[in-house]
């Protein structure tokens, strides 16, 4: 008579669903940095910016725009650094070794992150960047949440009040993500939708749909593990656990749709 595999206590699978899901973002995060350093990098190491032109929908390098140019790379490479920034945030390990460390990537991330919402915010409104109204609207309110949650983290660490600076900060994490989430989102959509006839254009809503989820659903499932946590009852710690799993797997598949798709053919 063989013995049972004792199954892990919930909060532990709670924890292993998050730290999943956590693993599975990295590598879609960091492939999306890869690309955003080769696709600026090239062209600003060969002084020819035209290149940047690649991306439709997006006003890039313009002649004779010098303050407009700045704007635009700096934003693409500053964004590059926040979500690079960010992940480092997360590791539970990092933190308790090097706690100054911690303090100062986290005032990087958040000083960084603002900058980043506010010439994005130029670059939708002034500089004509837009897929269409619905997405300027979804764009802006995402750009909103990202300076409260980033100011509230940074009022609440400074307060030393360090549960609710985990909670505003992981918001501002998932927030700052949004233009990560909208592009495995679209990949995500496409690979469901497209065997069944259904085109994803920048106006229809498939992609209006997308473009508000990229930043309403994270906040969503961060809700219900934040409940989770506080969960008293053994099968939601469970239930969340698995569905943090699940939702690894999804991101894992549309950070790869996204690699070969959308920034591999522009390289």
């Amino acid at each position: 008579m063989t013995a049972s595999v004792p199954l892990p206590p919930p909060s532990r699978l709670l924890s292993l669903g998050a730290t999943a899901w956590f693993i599975a973002a990295t590598v879609g995060q960091w492939a999306f940095v890869a690309f955003i350093v080769l696709f600026f990098g090239g062209p600003m190491l060969g002084g020819d910016l035209s290149p940047l032109n690649a991306k439709p929908h997006v006003t890039g390098y313009v002649p004779g725009d010098v303050v407009g140019n700045l704007q635009f790379v700096g934003h693409a490479l500053l964004a590059g650094l926040v979500t690079f920034a960010g992940a480092w945030q997360l590791v539970p390990a990092l933190r308790r070794r090097w706690p100054h460390l911690h303090r100062w990537n986290g005032r990087v991330f958040l000083s960084v992150a603002l900058v980043v919402t506010l010439t994005g915010f130029w670059l939708v409104w002034v500089r004509g960047s837009q897929l269409g109204p619905a997405s300027n609207l979804s764009i802006s309110l995402n750009g909103l949440l990202i300076v409260v949650f980033a100011l509230l983290a940074w009022r609440s660490a400074r307060g030393k009040d360090f549960a609710a600076h985990r909670r505003h900060a992981l918001r501002a994490y998932l927030l700052v993500n949004g233009v990560w989430f909208l592009r495995i989102g679209i990949m995500l959509a496409g690979l469901v939708l497209t065997p069944l006839g259904i085109k994803i254009d920048y106006t229809g809503a498939p992609f209006i749909l997308v473009s508000f989820g990229s930043w309403m659903v994270p906040l969503v499932v961060l809700s219900l593990y934040f409940a989770a946590e506080r969960s008293r009852h053994a099968g939601v710690k469970v239930a969340m656990g698995g569905l943090l799993a699940l939702l690894a797997l999804l991101t894992l598949a549309g950070s790869v749709a996204a690699m070969v798709f959308m920034w591999w053919p522009v390289l």
